[in-house]
């Protein structure tokens, strides 16, 4: 993206931030047909049991979990609750335990407690908030608001029990605007966020304090049109102002940014402020028995919004996905291929290319038999920029597979009959010139193959199923091979309410590295109906290990684990 590119994007966002306010009144025309107050909703207890020999205990010998998901309506009014208890979170300062409502009347969803909240990838992305908020559709409208705690303030590390890295309470707001349908619509969505200085631990000397309050102001928009029924465009972008460090004594004079210069004004930026854009759209075409999709990406490098976790940021791609069914359906054909390349700057010392690429196709050749195939291949190629790099360092590789997956189905009054299978092949090769000698020896392969088979007795409540497996790995200096057959059944009695089941996974691994073992897994459980609204069930798991090289290491050991449940839905 060009400067101009680059200063259409922020103008297109901020001469569209205009928020408005609307009274909305909540409907209660059918409230004297509805229920005063229902619930439903399940409570489960769960004791677990653990047992080792041969080895070290890996968890506690004897534990428990109580779990719940009430729901309780109110005049049509629906809070949905959850709750999850265990002893495990005494041992934490910050347990695990969050509880949170969203009920939902209507066009009207109110959200308190733990939310987690998506106006829009680039703003607030899913980021859980400690807080309250609403949504409102009347119609084509759309309307959020969104206010409480991004992070707690931790003074202590628990793993290392030091006082840095520390980080301080962050606190903020979204809100989002917009009008329209699921196919025709455009939204505004607007973040603010600001780390809590007071919450800076006393006890930490100044010259330790690496970590520096920040805020953040991102505005952010997204739009799908519909054209012609089967043409549609659809783009997300935002502007991210970060000021890394609010009690910067620099004053933002200094830098000679006209942008940042400007929304001075409106968001009191210093020195230590800093934007990035991030744009994504598509443009496609879809038809009953063919589309084709174009997809467009750019995240300028260091992007970051405190409403999301995480960004994979400093990249530009190109993507076209085409697709076509073909013969009424029997055929199914779906690709992909994408360009992508970070170094957006200039700035690294070396530049990534990557071409990623992929196909399937499902074809039915009767109505029981069928099969899908599948090709992908990614390759990555680094050049240098900034600065030469030693040869050894480049990495220029290519990563293919390929796989076939039949499948038969036949079903019969007495007995139905599923089988399936696959086989894949993987491939890493490395074209880096400085190796060339030892190329084939850096190469890496693995195939895998396994088979299923599956036979159910309707009239007898009888399931029997097999599977077989083997994956062998090959490369430099590396053999090492996997093989494993499973063999298990289920069966109900008593009208289905009493539900067995039991399965054996025999598990052989080989390798010239020195591993050599036998692995068994038998899993088994039983549970029982009691009434409409109550049942019980009992869970048991035993691995047996036995390392056949003798390996001080890797041990002969046994684990037994059970479990006894009692769920009660009401």
């Amino acid at each position: 993206m060009n400067n101009a590119q680059r200063s259409l994007l922020i103008l297109c966002c901020l001469s569209l931030a205009l928020f408005a306010q609307r009274a909305l009144a909540q409907d209660f025309s059918n409230i004297a047909q509805s229920r005063p107050f229902s619930y439903s909703g399940s409570i489960e207890a769960r004791g677990m049991f653990y047992h080792a020999s041969g080895i070290q205990n890996r968890r506690q010998p004897t534990s428990f979990l109580l779990s719940g998901s009430p729901t309780f309506d109110i005049y049509g009014l629906q809070i949905p609750l959850n709750f999850s208890i265990s002893e495990a979170d005494k041992s934490f300062t910050q347990p695990f335990n969050q509880y949170g409502l969203s009920p939902t009347y209507k066009w009207i969803t109110l959200h308190a407690g733990y939310r987690n909240v998506s106006f829009s990838p680039y703003t607030l992305g899913g980021h859980t908030m400690l807080g309250a908020g609403f949504e409102l559709n009347p119609g084509k409208l759309r309307v959020g608001f969104m206010y409480g705690r991004l992070n707690k303030a931790t003074t202590i590390d628990t793993t290392r029990q030091a006082l840095i890295p520390f980080s301080f309470s962050r606190k903020g707001y979204a809100a989002k605007l917009g009008y329209g349908s699921a196919n025709n619509f455009f939204e505004l969505s607007y973040l603010r966020a600001k780390d809590d200085d007071n919450t800076r631990p006393a006890d930490v000397p100044t010259a330790l304090d690496l970590v520096s309050p920040a805020k953040n102001n991102v505005l952010g928009y997204s739009l799908k049109f519909t054209f012609f029924k089967n043409l549609f465009i659809e783009s997300t972008g935002a502007v991210s102002l970060y000021t890394n460090d609010i009690n910067s004594p620099i004053n933002i004079d200094s830098i000679q940014n006209d942008f940042l210069q400007k929304a001075n004004g409106i968001f009191k930026l210093n020195a230590t402020s800093e934007y990035y854009t991030a744009f994504s759209s598509g443009l496609g075409y879809r038809s009953k028995n063919y589309g084709v999709k174009i997809n467009y990406k750019r995240i300028e490098p260091d992007f970051k919004t405190m409403g999301a976790y995480f960004f994979n940021s400093d990249l530009e791609n190109w993507t076209i996905s085409p697709n076509v069914n073909l013969l009424k359906g029997k055929v199914r054909i779906n690709g992909s291929i994408g360009f992508q390349h970070d170094n957006l700057e200039k700035q690294k010392r070396a530049e990534n290319k990557r071409v990623i690429a992929s196909a399937n196709a499902g074809v039915e050749v009767t109505k029981e038999l069928g099969f899908d195939l599948i090709y992908t291949n990614f390759s990555d190629n680094q050049t240098p920029q900034t600065a030469l790099f030693a040869d050894s360092l480049r990495i220029v590789q290519t990563n293919q597979t390929f796989g076939i997956m039949p499948r038969y189905f036949l079903v019969r009054p007495e007995a139905t009959h599923v089988l399936s299978a696959s086989a894949s092949f993987s491939s890493l090769n490395d074209y880096n010139n400085f190796f060339s000698a030892q190329a084939a020896s850096r190469n890496i392969s693995t195939n895998q193959y396994f088979i299923n088979y599956n036979l159910t007795f309707p009239k007898k409540e009888l399931s029997l199923f097999a599977n077989l497996n083997n994956t062998k790995l090959s490369g430099q200096n590396i053999e090492s091979t996997f093989s494993g057959a499973t063999f298990g059944a289920t069966k109900t009695f008593f009208k289905q309410n009493l539900q067995s089941s039991l399965s054996c996974t025999l598990t052989n691994t080989s390798s010239n590295m020195g591993s050599d073992s036998f692995i068994t897994n038998i899993n088994g459980s039983v549970a029982y109906k009691v009434s409409k609204k109550q049942k019980v069930a009992f869970n048991f798991f035993v691995t047996n290990n036995k390392n056949r090289a003798a390996n001080p290491f890797e041990p002969n050991f046994t684990e037994t684990r059970a479990e006894l449940i009692y769920l009660f839905n009401f």
